[in-house]
């Protein structure tokens, strides 16, 4: 009996909602979110948060709870893509098919690492000192990896694709 893909596309359209409203919702920020993400230093996060001004950071603040909604989302759709579905089977020659299932799991893990920092960091609290700094390499090093691990899969979804 082949497995039920109802959870699959309940998560594939729950985070197709959560991209678009956050598109939304966060589009006024600028430079975008995705900047901000791909900082590594203090003073780099600070220039961002700067350019946001206070509205603009708690904006920011307000999206990060419910962000957790959206990585639990699209880590599910693409462990569950993996696994119930035929679609990668002609990758299996190519590569480790239950690495590929955890791709976008692994990404959401370091997602919701990233915005716990980035919680951190941008609250009310949050100073500079030597040993903070490595808190925003931190942050940077765990988005940098997510968005290669989402364009890893989004890569073995267009290979896998062409190869049908």
């Amino acid at each position: 009996m082949q497995p039920t893909t109802t959870s699959l596309k309940l998560a594939v359209v729950v985070s197709v909602l959560c991209l678009g409203g956050f598109a939304v919702y966060l589009a006024p920020l600028q430079p975008s979110v995705v900047a901000l993400q791909l900082t590594f230093t203090p003073d780099a996060f600070a220039r961002v948060l700067q350019a946001w001004g206070p509205e603009g950071v708690q904006r920011f603040r307000h999206h990060l709870p419910i962000d957790g909604l959206l990585l639990c989302s699209y880590g599910a759709a693409g462990y569950l893509a993996v696994a119930r579905t035929r679609f990668f089977e002609s990758l299996k020659s190519l590569l480790h098919i239950h690495g590929l299932a955890l791709l976008l799991p692994a990404a959401a893990a370091l997602d919701a690492a990233e915005n716990l920092l980035h919680w951190v960091l941008t609250g009310a609290d949050a100073g500079v000192t030597p040993a903070s700094a490595a808190w925003y390499l931190a942050a940077g090093i765990c988005a940098s990896l997510k968005w290669a691990g989402i364009a890893a899969f989004a890569f073995a979804t267009v290979l896998a694709w062409r190869r049908r």
